[in-house]
């Protein structure tokens, strides 16, 4: 049973904004409502008043941008995403974290920004956003500011926003020279929340033909990301000018920077070993060419 709550649903951005001003500390914004819901369901979160943002048309964008970048609305569903015919060449690990979220049913609730919003350690969006640059913009009275994603989520269920902000938009670079791809383990056959997950993304000169870099070697960049394995969605640090082929050397990297935990999903020694296993597979896979 849902306690009861004030609802708002403002038609514009000044409004809700308006409505963050007024309720500061007691209200909370609602998008898909897929994990707000169920937290003030179970009582895991009580605000006097909901602000329903979902239907504000500049919140429901998705645009490619200058350049083959992608602007993402944060309202707009992961269905809507999955559905976007115009995704850029180098994004396929985006679209494939999207296929693995929920069911159809949740995915048609479920939007872009409040994944991100709801910060789990596990969220499947996070990884193949962070591994293409994604920059979060934030809207109050006061202005907008510019996020790196990689800053956004500070711990588990928490982000940098304040109380009087609101997410507008995830703003992806152009991802043009790059392979990308996802990849997940579950405790269950079909749609579950990650045990492990991870997005790795390959410059093009790092698979192939590319430009040579100190002693001979091939200049690439390499960038990988990890769920479920850090308070918060991680992206791998120390990666630059390692050898995309030098699989050892790449894990060993990893698996200094991550530090996953034992839950009834899995054991910290299982999520390590998954890791060897998922970014394995994907570098293998966009070495030879696949997910461009």
């Amino acid at each position: 049973m849902l306690p009861r709550f004030g609802y708002l649903r403002p038609a514009t951005l000044g409004e809700a904004l308006r409505a963050l001003d007024d309720y500061a500390g007691e209200a909370r914004l609602l998008a898909g409502g897929t994990d707000l819901l169920i937290s003030m369901k179970d009582g895991l979160a009580r605000p006097k008043y909901v602000i329903d943002i979902k239907q504000i048309p500049e919140l429901r964008t998705l645009r490619v941008t200058g350049g083959s970048g992608l602007t993402i609305g944060a309202c707009v569903t992961v269905n809507e995403l999955l559905a976007f015919g115009a995704l850029p060449a180098g994004m396929t690990a985006l679209r494939e974290a999207a296929s693995w979220l929920g069911t159809h049913q949740v995915r048609h609730r479920a939007t872009v920004g409040g994944n991100l919003c709801n910060a789990s350690p596990a969220c499947d969006l996070a990884p193949p956003l962070l591994v293409l640059d994604a920059t979060v913009k934030a809207l109050s009275a006061k202005g907008e500011r510019a996020i790196p994603l990689k800053d956004f989520m500070t711990c588990p269920k928490e982000t940098c926003l304040a109380r009087h902000e609101l997410v507008t938009e995830i703003v992806v670079p152009p991802a043009d020279g790059t392979r990308s791809g996802f990849a997940k383990r579950t405790r269950i056959r079909g749609h579950d929340l990650s045990v492990v997950n991870a997005a790795v993304a390959l410059s093009v000169d790092g698979v192939s033909g590319g430009r040579s870099g100190p002693r001979g070697k091939q200049a690439a960049r390499l960038r990988i990301a990890l769920g479920a394995v850090a308070p918060t969605p991680l992206l791998v640090e120390g990666l630059d000018g390692l050898d995309p082929g030098d699989e050892a050397g790449v894990i060993k990297v990893i698996l200094a920077a991550i530090s996953p935990i034992d839950d009834v999903r899995g054991s910290g020694l299982y999520r390590k070993a998954m890791v060897r296993v998922l970014v394995s597979d994907l570098l293998k896979k966009l070495r030879e060419g696949g997910s461009k």
